[in-house]
Order: structure tokens, then C-alpha cells, then sequence
């Protein structure tokens, strides 16, 4: 069978330049975000300097796999039989930064709720999908032939998507629902309600969006005869990572219409 490019190069040519455009957006975000919160809890600076790792080791597999693929392959298309390493390094690193991701608002979720069943069904739900994302990557790892190991595949890769998916969907409404259910409970307080209600917006606006992408993989995967879900499965953790910052960072809209930055801080990040 002769060698499409349309199957490989094309998706990944997309989500590569996508991905740069959203790389960049993250870093100024990290800068903001450090130059604007140095007072925040170390666990916060921690988990967004992760972020910033993971996706600068994403970012460098993406310029390798570009490279790969339009330079080394040039002559031989042969060698895109299978993917290139730096591409199934960039699949674990893209798990890692959603797990990350996960991972924060699963303990915003613990701080902020006295129901310890709904931070425990979210954490399972993320460790559900991390769990489906390495099985995805050991299977890339160990890939034969690239035009069938997306159809062989299909059922993991849909899997994961949907878990992490719905883990994030179903810790937003959580969190959402926890802070609407707080400023019921505060007779009187307009101003804290009116925070918090800002703060829920904030999280369906930021977390849905990014479950809404992550879900769209598997729509892709599922509907698309083509590698175009790849494309957009390149781009996710970029999506993700920027989601988060833009939760943090949205906390100095308070600083600029001189709001009360530490009652938004309590409400929303507790702990």
C-alpha cells in the first residue's frame, strides 16, 4: 500500500502548530502567575511548576517528532511505519499534565467538601484514566504498523479520553456545587456570595471547556475514518494546562476592582 501522509504528517503538522500557539499562551500565563500570587500555598507553585515541565518536555518531543517526520522521513517514508519516539514521549508527558491537572482540583475539591465519598470518586476516576493512558502508551511503544494501531486501539484510546473526561466533569459540578451549597449558609453576606458566584462561573467556563476537549477525542476517534482525533489529542494537554492557569490567574480580576483578595482565596482554593 502506498504511504499517505494524510494519515500521519497531516494531523500531526496541525496539532504541532496549534500546540505551539498554546505552549506560548501557558508560559506567559506561569510568568503572570508567579509574578502576580508569590504568596501562594507551595503545593499551588509546585503543581503549576510541574506543568511547566511537562509541557516543555512536550513541546521539545513535538519539534523532534516535526523533524522526524518532514526531515529524517523525507527520503524514507517508511520509517513513519510506526510512530517516532518522541511522539510516544510526548503521549506520557500529554497523561502527566492532565493527571496533573486532576490532581489539583481533586484535592481543591477535598478542601472545599465535607464529603469525603466525592473527592475519593473523583481521584478514582482520575487514576482510572491515568491508568488507561499508560496502557495507551506501553501499546504505542510496542506498535507494529501506525494505520492499524489506531483502529486496533480504538477501544483504550476512547476509554481514556471518556474517563478523563468525565473525572473532570464530574469534579467541576462537584466543586461548582460545594461553593453554591457554602453561600447558602451565610445570611446577610452579599459580597462573599457574589465572589463565590464568580468563582463557579470561572470553574464551568475554564474545567468544562477542557473536559469538553479531552471528549472530543474520543467523538473524533470514534466518528472519523482518519488520524484527526490525534491531531487533537496533541493539542489536549496544552488545553488543560492553560485551563488551570487561567483559574489562578482570573483570582486578580479581585485585585483590579479591589475585591477582597483573601475572602476569594478562602472561598475558592481552601486550604
Amino acid at each position: 500500500m502506498a504511504f499517505d501522509p494524510r494519515i500521519v504528517i497531516g494531523p500531526m503538522q496541525v496539532g504541532s502548530l496549534l500546540s505551539a500557539v498554546f505552549y506560548g499562551c501557558l508560559i506567559s500565563q506561569i510568568y503572570v502567575y508567579f509574578k502576580l500570587f508569590p504568596t501562594d500555598p507551595r503545593g499551588f507553585k509546585i503543581a503549576v511548576a510541574a506543568l511547566g515541565t511537562w509541557q516543555l518536555g512536550h513541546f521539545i518531543c513535538l519539534i523532534a517528532t516535526l523533524w522526524t517526520m518532514t526531515v529524517t522521513a523525507y527520503s524514507h517514508p517508511s520509517i513513519l511505519d510506526t510512530l517516532p519516539v518522541g511522539t510516544k514521549i510526548l503521549l506520557l508527558l500529554s497523561s502527566f499534565t492532565c493527571s496533573t491537572v486532576q490532581s489539583f482540583y481533586t484535592h481543591r475539591l477535598s478542601k472545599l467538601s465535607k464529603i469525603i465519598i466525592l473527592p475519593l470518586i473523583s481521584g478514582i476516576l482520575g487514576i482510572t484514566a491515568q491508568v488507561a493512558a499508560f496502557i495507551f502508551v506501553i501499546r504505542a511503544f510496542r506498535m507494529a504498523n501506525l494505520e492499524t494501531f489506531g483502529e486496533d486501539q480504538h477501544f483504550i484510546i476512547a476509554f481514556a479520553a471518556i474517563s478523563r473526561s468525565a473525572s473532570d466533569i464530574f469534579t467541576t459540578i462537584c466543586i461548582a456545587a460545594t461553593l453554591k451549597k457554602q453561600t447558602l449558609y451565610i445570611p446577610g453576606a452579599s459580597m462573599t456570595a457574589k465572589i463565590a458566584d464568580r468563582i463557579i462561573a470561572w470553574t464551568l467556563e475554564t474545567c468544562l471547556v477542557a473536559s469538553l476537549a479531552t471528549f472530543s477525542i474520543a467523538v473524533l476517534l470514534l466518528t472519523l475514518p482518519n488520524n484527526a482525533w490525534f491531531g487533537l489529542y496533541v493539542i489536549n494537554s496544552n488545553v488543560i494546562a492553560n485551563s488551570l492557569l487561567a483559574w489562578l490567574n482570573r483570582r486578580f480580576t479581585f485585585v483590579r476592582d479591589n475585591s477582597d483578595l483573601t475572602l476569594c482565596s478562602t472561598i475558592a482554593f481552601a486550604g
